[in-house]
């Protein structure tokens, strides 16, 4: 289930025409073919780009209003990309991460265990990897009708994981009251696309229906025999927006921000929203050379 994620492709910037006619099944192949080889052909040179990702994670109350405090964990985010050789098959791409800052300071050995995201998981897919041409035929398509973005025309595609639900459980060491899990499939969701450069301006994504989390027997224990949670609700939406690099100049569309709400009925915390900002893109050009944006 997606995170958290890192970056997108070349952008054109500049003045769109008129409402574009809302796409058919005839050319949504088209559409997702000119997509997947942007993706793919980005993937193959975005692993000089780092960034810096700053996750907010905010229990809720009832109503969903702000409840205890919150936690804030700075990471930075670099991209990695094994295509097949021997096939020439892209896979997915991850997204690496190195926890920098929690709550302000360095990371201490407690952090590392915490039952939060970012510091559990050093690596995860890169959400866009499922627009790859050997990744799409996991989900099912179906064309929507026109929107705007930022101002941009796009076009609207809603799709289905086609793939099985599997869920995995895992208990954190040294945190007796914590377990970490993870949701493969089951999910649903829309992509806004550039009508122009064919660059995903925005992605969202839902659970399909309630999942069962089946608890560990030492966990089930220690919850007082509740032997699985229920996943409720886990709404992702991720925004893209144009980031400029010089030397040589170059315009990047790269996610921006990521807002995520997740309810798991019979949790110690229930609900969570968290919010994530991607911030200070860098570009090595050598070993020993790095550009900034220029934001």
């Amino acid at each position: 289930m997606v995170t958290s994620l890192l970056l997108a492709g070349p952008t054109l910037v500049g003045a769109q025409p008129a409402k574009p006619a809302a796409l058919t099944r005839d050319v949504l192949g088209d559409v997702l073919a000119r997509v997947g080889e942007q993706v793919r052909q980005f993937f193959a040179r975005a692993q000089s780009l780092v960034c810096l990702e700053t996750v907010r994670l905010q229990p809720l109350d009832m109503g969903l209003a702000s409840g205890s405090f919150g936690r804030t964990v700075e990471s930075e985010l670099r991209l990695s990309w094994d295509p097949d050789d021997l096939e020439r098959r892209p896979v997915e791409a991850r997204t690496l991460r190195s926890v920098l800052k929690v709550n302000g300071h360095p990371p201490r050995r407690n952090d590392r265990n915490d039952c939060t995201d970012p510091e559990q998981n050093e690596s995860e897919t890169q959400p866009l990897s499922m627009l790859l041409p050997d990744q799409q035929r996991d989900y099912v398509f179906t064309p929507g009708k026109p929107e705007r973005v930022d101002g941009r025309w796009a076009h609207v595609v809603q799709y289905r994981v086609t793939t099985p639900m599997s869920v995995s459980v895992e208990e954190i060491p040294g945190k007796d009251d914590c377990i970490s899990f993870n949701v493969e499939g089951g999910t649903r969701g829309r992509i806004w696309i550039d009508v122009e450069t064919f660059q995903v301006l925005r992605l969202d994504q839902a659970l399909v229906g309630l999942v069962d989390i089946p608890l560990p027997k030492r966990a089930a224990m220690r919850s007082g025999g509740t032997i699985r949670w229920t996943l409720e609700r886990h709404d992702i939406s991720i925004r893209f927006k144009p980031v400029r690099f010089s030397e040589p100049d170059e315009t990047l569309l790269l996610p921006v921000s990521s807002t995520a709400l997740r309810i798991t009925r019979g949790s110690g915390q229930p609900r969570l929203r968290t919010s994530i900002d991607y911030t200070n893109y860098r570009r090595f050009m050598t070993g020993a050379r790095v550009i900034g944006d220029e934001r």
